[in-house]
């Protein structure tokens, strides 16, 4: 009978080293997922652990779990009294609508209550099998290894920075091996007045030598490492900058740190009918840090029903405007949780998955889709009922149809707008960075000298831009701007050449400077037509190469226009030249398309624009050490390889026999033959078939079903018989059976 023993103070420390290597599980969540707090998740781990440790038979815990686990979803997601069924009902109701869609691995189709209690359960399920096997079992060095390699991958593949969590994790998880052991040797002792003392003291001896380990390894003088980083390096190498990582174009999300060169990824995201090509806008920044871009403060509009939603007047107003329509089918690998529209948007229907509602960022006129909605907590409605708001998890559309309209931008009406910027536009779209170098301004000032209107000083800095030849659109060959220094600098006065984030981002920040209100737009380009449909609308084919930014500026009286910086890109908005003017009026301006080079800068690079998905190869760029490990990988497999050549030589014959069952039974024969001569024996010159199947030292029933195939075999070679249809598959069950149990 099993004595029930109060847990020693050793186990609960067993424990709280436990907890704090699977809080460093947790951590990531906020930063790489729409997780807003964690305390729920850590009280799950915390309370498991309590009660293993506290209780040891599994059976008597399983409840009270159940019931801290239902207190829980309770005090996260419903707002009726505990004591009552109402919530523990819908709970139900939920869970069993979901189940399906679980099976079917639709987690974005199901509610915010079934995700919720699916990985609440599955977390108390896995703590509880880790309490059994770290704590009880002392099994935990492979814990602590699966904990560190989680980190290093996590740290290495995803934006998110482990170093901090690598260290702690390290002196956790050797503490909690040190006191594991220490109790198995202590619990060996014969002194028992002298356990605590031991354990005590080999502890602190332990504690010590972690620390004195790590506190060395953190403050010690580092060589910079001698091997190029491994991401970079299969990504695409670069004897440049270490920032310049080889990425491949896309829309993101991400444009705190801009530049770095990246490949042309022909990837499909989605088609589109439209009456109309535009630019797909995505998303607007209007935060220039010096290195990128990013959201300053917003203001979020929760719409719970978008099919009955519409906007007007969001971006632009006081012009022309043609109405679009268009659906967009997301085709590619790569879905997203923003809505992209033409123009600027009046209504979203016929979207896929339905259960999609939206937060509308007011400021940047961005759409985030969100999985359906969710029973508010707080506050309630003055009426007494529950209010609803949106899901916190992100929904990807698959399909959606947008009607918005694009402007006819009158260039009379916007030279003519004048500076009377209201004072929220100018306190948010002229902010610049401190560190901006003087120079940016003083080109600025340059370039629309002989400009009066800020419509001209637009049109002015877009040629300059655009068609001066002094910079050149490059993917490849892009330098990136040393540490500290300014991107916009850099771009226009040292590397003159870049793609469409270095353009926009430098005649935002220009504009800016001559106090125009500016912002940084980003979507993607029209795409490429690949056919019409029956209502002679075109179909688009938009991929990752076409993910494009620009800049929208700000007239007062008609809002947000768009403009193209970047020389390669046609804006395809429409503008109407109706200036009455003895003046002579602004160029449009077009591309350089036909005259691609640039000044020579001495650096001896490529000039020419490169296309496709290719990574360029240097033949240098492979260290030695990468060489002499290929090498020494390359011998070792083939030393393994002819260690275990009979093996491959049976698996090969093996799958011959099995690929084609349809060959003829005498050459089936003559394989099955050569895999008993690898298993067994050779053949001996002069041998018949006979007499080496009774030389053979086998169990007498391989040995009687060899037999049987021999005479067959004879009968079809020597007799010129085919075997009837029953002996042929009597014959095929027997190659069959003995394939299966030949084993070298």
């Amino acid at each position: 009978m099993s004595v029930w023993k109060r847990p020693t103070i050793w186990q609960w420390v067993s424990a709280l080293f436990l907890f704090l290597m699977l809080r460093e599980w947790l951590l990531p969540l906020q930063e790489l997922t729409d997780t807003g707090v964690l305390w729920p998740f850590l009280v799950i781990v915390a309370g498991v652990l309590a009660i293993d440790v506290a209780v040891p038979y599994r059976w008597v815990t399983l409840p009270f779990k159940l019931l801290g686990l239902l207190w829980l979803l309770h005090a996260t997601l419903f707002d009726t009294p505990l004591f009552t069924t109402d919530w523990l009902a819908e709970l139900y109701r939920q869970i069993v609508h979901d189940i399906p869609l679980a099976l079917e691995q639709d987690w974005g189709a199901m509610s915010i209550l079934s995700r919720n209690a699916l990985f609440d359960a599955l977390l108390l399920v896995l703590i509880t099998m880790l309490t059994y096997l770290v704590l009880e079992q002392r099994q935990g060095l492979w814990f602590v290894f699966l904990t560190e390699l989680y980190l290093a991958v996590l740290d290495t593949f995803l934006p998110y920075d482990a170093s901090a969590g690598i260290v702690r994790t390290l002196i956790f998880g050797f503490l909690l091996l040190a006191v594991s052991h220490l109790m198995r040797m202590t619990s060996m002792a014969t002194v028992t007045e002298k356990r605590s003392r031991i354990l005590f003291g080999s502890l602190m001896a332990s504690l010590l030598v972690i620390l004195i380990s790590v506190g060395i390894g953190y403050a010690a003088p580092k060589k910079d490492a001698s091997w190029p980083d491994p991401i970079a390096f299969l990504m695409g190498s670069g004897t440049e900058a270490p920032t310049a990582v080889m990425k491949k174009v896309g829309y993101d999300n991400n444009d705190e740190m801009l530049g770095g060169p990246f490949m042309q990824d022909n990837t499909l995201v989605f088609m589109a009918t439209t009456n109309e090509h535009s630019y797909w806008r995505g998303d607007s920044k209007d935060v220039y840090t010096g290195v990128g871009w990013e959201k300053g403060d917003r203001e979020y509009e929760a719409i719970l029903d978008p099919q009955t939603y519409e906007w007007k007047n969001e971006l632009f107003h006081g012009l022309e405007t043609k109405k679009v329509e268009a659906t967009l089918e997301f085709k590619g690998p790569q879905q997203f949780a923003t809505v992209f529209y033409p123009g600027q948007l009046n209504k979203v229907s016929n979207y896929a998955p339905p259960n999609a509602t939206v937060v509308y960022d007011k400021l940047n006129q961005q759409l985030e889709v969100r999985a359906g909605k969710i029973n508010l907590i707080q506050p309630t409605g003055a009426n007494g009922r529950t209010e609803y708001g949106p899901n916190t998890m992100l929904l990807k559309l698959h399909r959606y149809k947008v009607d918005a309209e694009v402007p006819i931008v009158s260039e009379k009406a916007i030279m003519e707008a004048g500076t009377d910027y209201p004072d929220e536009i100018k306190e948010r779209y002229l902010q610049l960075p401190a560190t901006l170098p003087p120079r940016v301004k003083e080109l600025a000032q340059s370039v629309t000298k002989n400009a009066k209107t800020p419509y001209e000083k637009v049109r002015a800095i877009e040629n300059y831009l655009r068609a001066s030849g002094k910079y050149k659109y490059e993917t490849k060959d892009v330098p990136v701007a040393a540490e500290g220094q300014d991107f916009v600098d850099h771009f226009l006065f040292d590397s003159m050449r870049g793609y469409c984030d270095h353009f926009s981002t430098s005649m935002a920040v220009m504009l800016r400077s001559l106090d125009i209100p500016a912002r940084w737009v980003k979507g993607f380009a029209p795409g490429e037509r690949v056919g019409s449909d029956d209502q002679n609308r075109d179909i688009m084919e938009i991929r990752n190469k076409d993910a494009h930014s620009w800049v929208e500026v700000y007239f007062p009286g008609h809002g947000w226009i768009p403009f193209e910086a970047t020389s390669t890109f046609i804006s395809p908005v429409r503008f109407n030249y109706d200036l009455q003017t003895s003046q002579p009026q602004i160029p449009i301006p077009v591309p350089d398309l036909g005259n691609q080079t640039s000044p020579d800068r001495g650096d001896g690079r490529f000039n020419e624009l490169e296309e496709g998905d290719a990574i360029p190869g240097s033949s240098d760029s492979i260290p030695w050490q990468v060489n002499v490990g290929l090498a020494v990988v390359i011998a070792a497999a083939g030393f393994l390889a002819w260690r275990r050549r009979k093996d491959i030589q049976i698996w090969w014959l093996r799958r011959q026999i099995d690929q084609d069952k349809s060959n003829k039974y005498t050459d089936r024969f003559n394989l099955l033959l050569r895999m008993m001569e690898q298993v067994y024996t050779r053949r001996q010159s002069g041998e018949t078939l006979r007499e080496y199947a009774s030389r053979i030292t086998i169990p007498a029933d391989k040995r009687q079903d060899l037999r049987y195939l021999t005479e067959m075999y004879e009968r079809t070679v020597y007799g010129y018989k085919e075997l009837e249809q029953k002996a042929r598959s009597v014959a095929e069950q027997l190659i069959e059976r003995l394939i299966r149990q030949l084993k070298p």
